[in-house]
């Protein structure tokens, strides 16, 4: 019997089925499948800090959790621990208008944060194409960048202030300021950790004013390399996005490729490319997220593309000079494996960019289907290494991505990490197995 704080932990069999998941591929198709002992659900910092003392002096590992959406497996739960819910950390703290911020509890939805921004006239400008399925404290966990983060900056550009509860139940505040130069940023340190490091419950975000409309420029470059290119010299756009012929064909029923510009308020300056309808971009942008149903519908229960089938994305992010050789070898590795592979450039800065591959697998059954899948992710990860890439740009590194850690970090960067996390959670409470192999 856990003896946790009073009223904190539910243990009936349909809340522990309901919170055992993520929406990674491997949790979906249950190869991640453990129960948790109970789910814990505070409603306030008190509460969380409450209970992380007690799974501390217990040694009772905890999983937190925000709405569930990751896809790389950090918020699935592991036998015999409690999944801690942030969705009742739900209040949108204050908005002030003249300061241009946000006040908000980490369990706070996407697209409910957007709709109270927009009756003032702002907007966060980050918009994960999982916005109404995902929290503000899911978003600094792992790190997320939106589909507008050429303009607007990623999460980490947006948080000003946060509090974190530590795995001891310490309670640190960290002050909202636009730039503090006193001693490392100790608020990037929770950023992208995966809740491995603490759980944060509130934070202070930037945000900007809500773009009274959006205008569009769509080009036909001929090749790939043409799209990094013309991206590279693009000014001034908060939407980057350029397509190979593969993910074009299915965005936009387009034979070629694809690169699609999102400018607030203003035209850009034209670009030495053969130019489309500007329409495009309007039918992107009100079809942006439909990935996510179609992605529940060939992963969830009803498996509308039969067993066997295995669908997941891989983001990277190189130097420019890197990008091309990055897309022909990850897309070759992929295609060792997948049945298709396809791939969009989404996010672009001072001297890099990122590329989303999307690929499918399919076995006879599932479990030919998975054996296929990690070993596409296993050429995939070397390919990207191999060409100078990270192995993930936005979406974390949860279980799926931990065996590849020492790959990206070097045996030195790994062994920083741990000494943090030895420093913070000597227990080894939050999150076992997330971030860390």
């Amino acid at each position: 019997m856990l003896d946790a704080p009073s009223g904190l932990l539910a243990t009936d069999p349909e809340t522990l089925e309901a919170f055992a998941r993520d929406r990674s591929a491997l949790s979906l198709l249950r190869r991640l499948d453990e129960l948790p002992a109970a789910v814990a659900r505070p409603s306030t910092t008190a509460d969380v800090a409450a209970l992380l003392r007690w799974a501390d002096d217990t040694k009772t590992p905890v999983v937190p959790r925000g709405l569930g959406s990751g896809v790389c497996g950090g918020a699935a739960a592991v036998g015999g621990s409690v999944v801690l819910d942030l969705g009742r950390l739900d209040r949108i703290v204050e908005v002030d208008e003249e300061s241009r911020t946000v006040t908000v509890e980490a369990g706070v939805r996407g697209s409910d944060l957007e709709r109270e921004l927009e009756r003032h006239g702002l907007t966060t400008g980050h918009y994960p194409q999982s916005l109404a399925i995902s929290s503000v404290g899911g978003w600094i966990a792992t790190g997320s960048a939106g589909q507008a983060s050429s303009g607007y900056g990623a999460i980490e550009h947006l948080v000003q202030g946060l509090t974190a509860v530590l795995a001891d139940g310490t309670v640190v505040e960290l002050r909202p300021v636009p730039r503090s130069d006193a001693g490392p940023d100790l608020r990037t340190l929770f950023v992208g950790s995966e809740g491995t490091l603490g759980v944060v419950t509130e934070a202070v975000l930037a945000c900007a004013p809500r773009p009274r409309e959006w205008k569009w420029q769509a080009y036909a470059p001929e090749r790939f390399a043409d799209v990094i290119a013309l991206a590279r010299d693009v000014r001034g756009a908060f939407v980057v996005r350029g397509y190979d012929p593969v993910d074009a064909g299915m965005n936009f029923g387009h034979d070629g490729c694809v690169l699609l510009l999102g400018f607030a308020e203003r035209e850009g300056e034209p670009l030495a490319a053969r130019r489309l309808d500007s329409s495009l971009g309007e039918h992107w942008w009100t079809h942006r997220n439909d990935a996510v149903e179609l992605y529940e519908g060939i992963m969830g229960p009803a498996r509308v593309w039969g067993p066997g089938v295995v669908v997941d994305s891989l983001e990277t992010a190189a130097p420019w000079r890197a990008l091309p050789g990055l897309y022909e070898r990850v897309r070759g590795a992929l295609a060792g494996r997948a049945e298709l592979v396809a791939c969009h450039l989404s996010h672009v800065y001072r001297a890099g960019a990122s590329l989303y591959f999307t690929f499918l697998v399919r076995g006879e059954d599932d479990e030919s289907g998975v054996r296929a899948y990690l070993a596409a992710w296993e050429d995939a990860v070397a390919a990207c290494h191999e060409a100078g890439g990270t192995l993930t740009h936005h979406h974390g590194v949860g279980r799926l991505k931990a065996r590849f850690l020492e790959r990206e970090l070097g045996a030195g960067g790994l062994e920083v990490l741990r000494r943090v996390k030895r420093a913070l959670d000597p227990n080894g409470i939050l999150n076992p197995g997330v971030l860390l192999p």
